[in-house]
Order: C-alpha cells, then sequence, then structure tokens
C-alpha cells in the first residue's frame, strides 16, 4: 500500500533524444562497477557507446491512487545504457535539469544530480512528425540547446538491423539508475509501452554537460548518433530502491 502511495502517473510528452556514439572509455569512469556499459564495436574498430540528452516535457505528474494534484513541468537528463543484474534495458543517469521548485524537491529527493534549469521549448509538431522543436536548458552545469527536425521513420545504423530495433534500444527503457543523495545507487523501475517515435537531424545542438564530463569536445557536438522524438507516451514511475553489487 506505501509502494502504491509513492507510485507517480504522468505524460511524458515530446520526448526527445539526441544520441551520441563515444569512446567507451570516456563513459567508463563515470559509472559505477555494478553497472555493465552497453557497448559495440565501431568502423573504426574502437569500443563505442551512447549517451543520449533527453529534453521532455512531464504533464500532469500525480500520486497513482489520486487524478488530483497533478503537476507540470520540462526535464532534460543525461543518460547512458547499461546492463545491471541481468536487466539489459537500464538506464543510468549523470545528471537531470528540471525548471520548477516542486520537481527540483522530487527530484533531489532520489538523484543527487538534479539541478534547476531555466528551460524554454518552441515545438512545432507532434502526431504527424516534427518540422521543427527548438529546446534550451541554461543551468548550473551549462547549456543544453538544439533545434531538430524530425518527420522520417527510423532507419537502421550500425550495429543495429532495422530502426525499429535502433529505436527500441534507445527507448525502451524500464530501470531508471542514479546516484542517491545519501551516495549509494538507486535503482527506480519504470513502465511505459514500446515508443513508436520520429527519426531526424539535428540542425544545430550545444551540450555543456557532456563537454564538462570529457564525453564530448565541443567540435563534437554536431556529430550525432541519432535524433528521436516521441509525441506522447505515458510513464509509471515506482519508488525507487537500492541497487546493490
Amino acid at each position: 500500500m506505501l509502494a502504491k502511495l509513492a507510485t507517480l502517473q504522468l505524460d511524458v510528452q515530446n520526448f526527445a533524444l539526441v544520441t551520441h556514439a563515444v569512446p567507451a572509455e570516456r563513459v567508463r569512469p563515470h559509472v559505477p562497477d555494478m553497472f555493465e556499459l552497453q557497448t559495440f564495436t565501431g568502423d573504426d574498430g574502437r569500443e563505442l557507446v551512447l549517451v543520449s540528452a533527453n529534453g521532455f516535457c512531464n504533464r500532469q505528474v500525480h500520486l497513482a491512487p489520486l487524478r488530483y494534484p497533478a503537476h507540470d513541468f520540462d526535464q532534460v537528463t543525461f543518460r547512458t545504457y547499461v546492463t545491471y543484474k541481468g536487466i539489459t534495458n537500464g538506464a543510468y543517469f549523470f545528471g537531470t535539469y528540471v525548471n520548477t521548485a516542486l520537481s527540483y524537491a522530487g527530484q533531489i529527493s532520489v538523484a543527487r544530480c538534479t539541478w534547476r534549469a531555466d528551460i524554454e521549448a518552441d515545438i512545432d509538431g507532434g502526431a504527424a512528425g516534427y518540422p521543427s522543436y527548438a529546446y534550451e536548458a541554461r543551468g548550473p552545469k551549462g547549456t543544453v540547446s538544439y533545434r531538430l527536425a524530425a518527420t522520417e521513420a527510423p532507419t537502421a545504423k550500425h550495429p543495429f538491423e532495422t530502426g525499429d530495433e535502433l529505436a527500441q534500444f534507445i527507448t525502451y527503457r524500464l530501470h531508471g539508475f542514479t546516484q542517491s543523495p545519501l551516495g549509494f545507487q538507486n535503482h527506480g523501475p519504470i513502465e511505459h509501452r514500446h515508443m513508436k517515435p520520429w527519426s531526424g537531424r539535428l540542425l544545430e545542438g550545444r551540450f555543456d554537460f557532456w563537454a564538462e564530463m570529457g564525453i564530448l569536445e565541443e567540435d563534437e557536438f554536431a556529430d550525432v548518433y541519432s535524433v528521436l522524438i516521441e509525441p506522447s507516451v505515458h510513464f509509471t514511475l515506482y519508488p525507487p530502491r537500492p541497487a546493490r553489487d
């Protein structure tokens, strides 16, 4: 009963994932040893890993037993893709930006690397694709901003054999991991349907968070692996619990 009272329901709208493929050696020092990075071999023989900056709009966030009160806020997360104790659809979160006091209070209680940010979105699109999508978040860890266009179906890209395989690898993540305020690792189970995102291109981008971590150089910002945008998907967020070695 207590777990149900702490479960959240929400609609995630305009969920954009801007993903880069980077050498695994840049990311591995930032991920605790209990998690295994999901890597692949690039065309040049290097071991690569995917990292994604995700901007989205959280709408009607509420406790599962109650429809109201509900809260709206915007958010950016920074993540990579991991395996944990046989769980292959995990995402490790390095940090998050949120833009309201209430959302900050909720996030900082479970995720140490949470910051308030000024977030602006100018979005033209939805179920029929995104001719224009602009998003900017300015926070203590720098600015993340991008202009996107996404009007096509995802296509195959190494190492994935189909566009849908690529899209599901990036979007269908039902376990979130992050460092708690007390220093241990949190494991937050999630439920959502398989997404059917639009695929597109990056027109302009800035990713200070990745640069500060040493994961991307500034001259690599424009070299994206994929751009995906999901118009709307319903999430259930279950209470986090400690992740054990």
